[in-house]
């Protein structure tokens, strides 16, 4: 089976730094990563580069910032008021958390700071402005499932009760 659009493919990688060779992320460390292929839910030009391609495939893909996860917006930098934070039971510097944006949309935020009642979040990627190497190799391919293709994410097997799509 290759890397066709609607599979579901399980990568292993490694992402680095390519300007100081530092590692920023590893799938051995936290468990491979799912997508659904042509679904655009990774890096488009990684896809890309995997389209077509067979179990076991590896390679080296250099990404610039343009190509990756954006420059650093210094306006993705807000203050907000703990009282925005009531529903969490706490919050501390580095919590990751998404917020519903005026346009329908989410987006992932980062606590960068606390300062009694003001709290600095950055709603950049930590790989935002970085010059990236990942270092990826392809362990499954997949048909998705009809309830994959409809929900527009990946179900692993025991586990759809966590899924809050799934529990209508």
């Amino acid at each position: 089976m290759k890397v066709l659009k609607d599979n579901v493919i399980t990568l292993e990688f490694k992402v680095y730094d390519n300007d100081t060779n530092e590692l920023l992320e590893d799938t051995k460390e936290v468990g491979p990563f799912f997508y659904i292929h042509g679904e655009g839910q990774f890096v488009p030009v990684v896809e890309e580069t995997l389209e077509g391609k067979d179990k076991g495939f590896k390679t080296t893909i250099m990404i610039s910032p343009e190509e990756g996860y954006g420059h650093y917006d210094e306006e993705l930098v807000q203050e907000m008021a703990r009282e925005d934070f009531a529903e969490f039971d706490d919050i501390y510097e580095g919590m990751p958390f998404v917020a519903d944006m005026d346009d329908d949309t989410e987006r992932d935020y980062t606590i960068k700071s606390i300062d009694g009642d003001v709290i600095i979040v950055d709603g950049n990627h930590p790989f935002a402005d970085r010059n990236l190497r990942f270092e990826v190799e392809i362990t499954d391919i997949r048909e998705a499932t009809p309830e994959e293709l409809e929900h527009g994410h990946v179900h692993f097997q025991g586990f759809e009760d966590d899924c809050d799509c799934c529990n209508d």
